[in-house]
């Protein structure tokens, strides 16, 4: 009523009676089996995060502690160019990371492309990700807990219950009996912490992996009790590419098949699985023609919600290039599937291009 929020909305606004969007104090996973862009939709969540932090200031701040477990800084930040390029060209300019660095000198940045990367807004942003992003080299369990605990202890107040009791003189004394509760210094601010993927942390001395995510994930439950944290970790999927698997249907993503520690699963609020059938060789998925859409088809599904709506699923249009997810229309809508082939016909013959009609097929909001 106030025009204040309770969470930063989920990009996708068809899919938010089941995720309303990342919330203080909530713990969440995303979960895929290898190459199915479970990274780059994490990233999806994060950089608009970001992009809406930016333009509402007056409702939230934004600090988000970054453990790059898999990648460089460096590769992030080229992403995430790419992605806010893409967006703010109106979804005119599409280029890849590598193509960002003109790393073919036979195909040098335009100068369309350079007026955008040099306009004041995209200068802001890009400074709006390094003031709000901090990477950091911690790689164990109890590595990555003291930095965000020593953070928390800097920007906020430790509150302790006191008691009273006799001593062994009989005398009344007072003492500290530890944690009560934790107030921020900036209530407004969502602290998240991104952990990709948390199958790679470094083991604690003395335990195996299982044991040091098990343990990482205790602290994360910690963190996101007593300080308001919110944990998003990137969570890979067994193995299990097998026939049986096909035989009995079981590809998709769940909670059973979370690699190396499924006990993680009890400490969640929140776990999206996110599925390509396109790395199956499928022919057909829901309706939709895989033999076209190929690698730019996901499907994101709730496979645990402890604070609402589960196993809705979300066909999701994918462009890897640019790290860009939309909804994608029904697979009964034949208007609207040509006009999204016509379009992918032209982005695979000419990638680097400037197309003027992708609003008209893809629409977002909150951008």
């Amino acid at each position: 009523l106030n025009g204040n929020i309770n969470c930063i909305p989920f990009p996708f606004a068809n899919f938010r009676e089941d995720i309303p969007g990342i919330e203080q104090g909530r713990y969440i996973s995303i979960t895929g089996a290898t190459k199915s862009a479970k990274s780059q939709f994490a990233s999806e969540l994060l950089f608009q995060a970001l992009i809406y932090a930016y333009k509402h200031p007056e409702q939230l701040d934004i600090l988000i502690r970054y453990f790059p477990l898999e990648e460089t800084p460096e590769g992030i930040m080229e992403r995430f160019m790419s992605y806010i390029l893409f967006l703010k060209s109106g979804k005119n300019i599409r280029i890849s990371p590598s193509d960002l660095r003109s790393t073919n000198n036979d195909k040098p940045l335009d100068e369309s492309i350079l007026k955008v990367l040099y306009s004041e807004e995209y200068q802001e942003l890009i400074k709006f990700f390094e003031e709000k992003i901090i990477f950091s080299k911690a790689k164990t369990p109890m590595g990555i807990y003291l930095e965000c605990k020593d953070y928390a202890k800097d920007h906020g107040t430790i509150h302790r219950k006191r008691v009273k009791y006799k001593n062994e003189l009989g005398e009344t004394v007072e003492s500290d009996t530890g944690f009560d509760y934790y107030e921020q210094d900036n209530p407004k601010e969502y602290r998240i912490i991104f952990v990709d993927h948390i199958s790679l942390v470094q083991t604690q001395q003395g335990k195996d992996l299982r044991q040091s995510m098990n343990m990482l994930s205790e602290f994360f439950v910690e963190l996101r009790n007593d300080y308001k944290y919110t944990p998003i970790i990137v969570h890979q999927q067994a193995m299990f590419e097998s026939l049986d698997a096909f035989k009995m249907d079981k590809l998709e993503p769940s909670i059973q098949n979370l690699a190396d520690s499924k006990a993680i699963a009890r400490d969640l609020d929140l776990c999206i699985g996110i599925f390509s059938p396109y790395k199956y060789n499928l022919h057909e998925y829901k309706g939709y023609n895989i033999n076209y859409f190929k690698d730019n088809i996901r499907f994101v599904s709730v496979l645990l919600n402890r604070n609402g709506l589960c196993n809705g699923m979300l066909p999701l249009y994918f462009d890897g290039a640019v790290n860009y997810f939309a909804p994608l229309c029904s697979p009964k809508d034949e208007v609207g599937l040509k006009k999204i082939y016509n379009y992918l016909d032209k982005i695979r013959n000419k990638p680097n291009k400037v197309f003027m009609f992708f609003n008209k097929l893809f629409k977002r909001k909150n951008e």
